[in-house]
């Protein structure tokens, strides 16, 4: 029986599905992290290999019956950093050179789940941020996802982030009246603002000081001016993030879908609505659809587009 893969692998778990060519779903499970930026390779083999193990003994297929499959992951971002992770995963798999296989970003099968399909536009907003867009010829595009050293603007890593920093100064009164760094220091059980120090720069964790923004957005619904000001920009960072996808894939693009993931984004309706009236503003035509399914749903759909000729969608390395 022939089949295919989808897989996508986030920054703490990945998830990999095995259907028949015809979308019957054979197998399902999920593991650990496979972002390469962030693990040693040879963990992130045994993630993948402990994956397909278990999946061909407990769906009882075979390695030499794969079509195509298609990986998505964190910290596949460079040109060359996907045929060398589908590459890494053949070999942790055990599938031969016939089948094709294909891997990139986690953001291009998470818009194919998210729209069902393989053009639109897609905005990430979770601890990081990234836009990526796709049309039906396989060209695409990637704005944003540097991280939060480079970039990640809008994310709640950053409006968190800000909070904190510009908290600080308010408290100096060299911004905003707030009662931010009062929430900040209680959020995170600190005595002083000078604790913060320690806490960035001697044991930084991205996602615990994203958990922060949800209290900033408590305080902005509560009318506090630097809560308010801050979740202001992250929207505009976010749109931008947005309009710079969708401009030069606009030739092209039919249906200008935006489809939103991201607990961030995804949990905040008040960002959410700011962020669509701006995007709607930037781009001229823009329709915000609901997310259909998952990333590893997605990945499924762009294996199967595979099939046909043997060599990934037109555009995907």
């Amino acid at each position: 029986m022939r089949w295919i893969f989808g897989f996508d692998g986030g920054g703490t778990n990945s998830r990999l599905a095995i259907e028949t060519l015809d979308g019957e779903r054979l197998f399902y499970a999920e593991s650990g992290s496979t972002n390469p930026r962030s693990n040693p390779m040879e963990k992130v083999r045994e993630t993948l290999a402990g994956l397909f193990s278990r999946a061909y003994g407990e769906a009882g297929i075979d390695p030499r019956d794969c079509a195509a499959g298609f990986a998505g992951s964190a910290g596949v971002d460079a040109p060359e950093d996907g045929p060398r992770f589908a590459n890494l995963l053949r070999e942790a798999a055990g599938i031969p050179q016939e089948a094709a296989v294909a891997a990139g970003n986690d953001a291009e099968p998470a818009l194919a789940g998210a729209l069902r399909d393989t053009e639109g536009l897609l905005l990430i907003a979770g601890t990081g941020a990234i836009a990526f867009g796709r049309v039906y010829s396989g060209r695409s595009i990637r704005i944003g996802g540097w991280g939060h050293l480079l970039g990640d603007e809008g994310s709640a890593y950053w409006v968190a982030f800000q909070a904190i920093s510009r908290g600080i100064k308010s408290r100096e009164g060299r911004d905003f009246h707030s009662g931010l760094i009062d929430a900040a220091l209680a959020h995170f059980g600190l005595a002083s603002p000078f604790d913060f120090i320690e806490l960035f720069h001697e044991r930084l964790d991205k996602r615990e000081i994203a958990r922060f923004a949800p209290v900033v957005g408590e305080l902005r619904d509560r009318a506090d001016p630097l809560a308010a000001d801050i979740f202001n920009a992250a929207a505009r960072e976010l749109a931008l993030l947005v309009r710079s996808a969708a401009g030069p894939l606009d030739p092209e693009l039919g249906r200008k879908r935006l489809a939103y993931r991201g607990g961030f984004i995804e949990n905040d309706h008040v960002l959410r609505a700011r962020v669509s009236t701006l995007a709607r503003g930037f781009v001229p035509g823009l329709e915000i659809v609901e997310a259909l399914s998952p990333a590893v749903d997605g990945a499924c759909l762009l294996a199967r587009a595979m099939t046909g000729s043997g060599r990934p969608p037109a555009g995907l390395a």
